[in-house]
């Protein structure tokens, strides 16, 4: 009931609407209505009239700052920070770039703390006010206890992050993987994504990709469903720092793109050379592009098999910044698959950025939100 009421947050709903919404008796409406005003969640407010002689409605609506949560996004190369309230509305972000250099997980924290500190400074926001504290980290992660088994990008082994945190926060904290909290991201602020089968692709820095079904995230049984950079789409192909050939990661990320570059006699700095190079119609990096595109089409139909989502969207830095990549993949995928699943699949380029961010928040929201269905709230 909580759900409905949120999903028409700004056309407050009266008891009657949700009553027909979900077939409940006039008695458990009122029952249920009444817990979630007591646990300060939801709160009574006028309706408009409806042009009849009368009073007004009596409408049901979420409280905006009775839930709000701070989301921490940790990769290889920045920290994002930013607030979130119960409307589902980011209240304000603020970004450090990290430097090239190996960090310890307090030295990242003590960032992130510095961050949240100016964020609520920001907002004239008082950081007690905030009700959890969802963290989003590169690495694969024990969600249930925030201990990070590996993060190589960090040097990071049997980090636990979730307890560390504890000495930064005094909120409760929320341990998440970042794929999983970019489709969280994701799928939590669109209406036709939030209960759907999807799998979300992302290609920048490293490859990963998360699965959901029905809205539920799947894990596996070590929470590492989804770590597809391993997955070979060239037979004895470049050497991966797994000790094996040929691994997407090392055909599809920025510093794979930069280096295959050099090997081939095209030197560049920066990947955004590479995106500037084939929109102006150099014929090297038309033709660098087109292999890439190869790999990443490969990959897309080898997750289109594994996984069998109705959704398949595609994002991440390489994606945002040069969306070519995945027209053209888009456009070499239907020769790859089974006509049937390619007519039922449906495609997304995915622009928006820091999904691991906002999902973070929201993963520390929907805890909170349960911690008050437990009557800790």
């Amino acid at each position: 009931m909580l759900d409905i009421i949120r999903d028409r947050k700004e056309v407050p709903l009266s008891r009657a609407d949700i009553a027909k919404i979900t077939q409940m008796s006039a008695t458990s409406i009122t029952r249920i209505t009444d817990y979630l005003i007591h646990s300060g969640l939801v709160e009574q407010v006028d309706t408009v009239g409806k042009g009849t002689v009368g009073r007004n409605g009596i409408g049901l609506q979420v409280i905006r700052d009775s839930i709000v949560t701070a989301g921490i996004s940790i990769d290889s190369d920045y920290i994002d920070v930013c607030l979130l309230d119960f409307w589902d509305e980011v209240m304000g972000q603020r970004k450090e770039t990290l430097a090239k250099r190996p960090y310890t997980p307090e030295e990242i924290l003590k960032i992130a703390r510095k961050l949240f500190d100016g964020l609520c400074s920001d907002l004239g926001f008082v950081p007690e006010m905030v009700s959890a504290v969802g963290i989003s980290c590169i690495g694969n992660i024990d969600y249930k206890t925030g201990t990070i088994f590996f993060a190589p990008q960090f040097q990071w082994n049997q980090v636990e992050l979730g307890k560390l945190a504890k000495m930064y926060f005094t909120q409760q904290v929320y341990v998440e993987n970042d794929m999983k909290s970019s489709i969280v991201g994701l799928s939590r602020r669109d209406q036709d994504l939030k209960h759907e089968n999807i799998t979300y692709l992302s290609i920048g820095m490293g490859v990963g990709a998360a699965v959901m079904y029905d809205g539920v995230i799947m894990r596996g049984s070590n929470n590492a469903a989804g770590e597809v950079g391993h997955i070979i789409v060239e037979a004895e192909g470049r050497a991966c720092d797994c000790g094996q050939r040929g691994c997407v990661q090392t055909y599809l990320t920025k510093n794979s793109l930069i280096e295959i570059c050099g090997e081939k006699g095209h030197p560049v700095e920066d990947v955004q050379e590479i995106y500037e190079a084939y929109r102006k119609g150099s014929p090297w990096a038309a033709a660098f592009v087109d292999k890439t595109v190869d790999h990443l089409a490969v990959l897309m139909r080898n997750l289109v098999y594994m996984y069998d989502t109705r959704y398949l969207l595609v994002g991440g830095a390489i994606i945002s910044d040069f969306p070519e990549m995945f027209t053209l993949a888009k456009g070499k995928l239907k020769d790859l698959m089974h006509s049937n699943l390619y007519s039922n699949l449906r495609l997304k380029c995915v622009m928006e950025k820091y999904n691991s961010m906002i999902g973070a928040a929201f993963v520390a929201q929907e805890n909170s939100v349960e911690q008050c269905g437990d009557g800790n709230g």
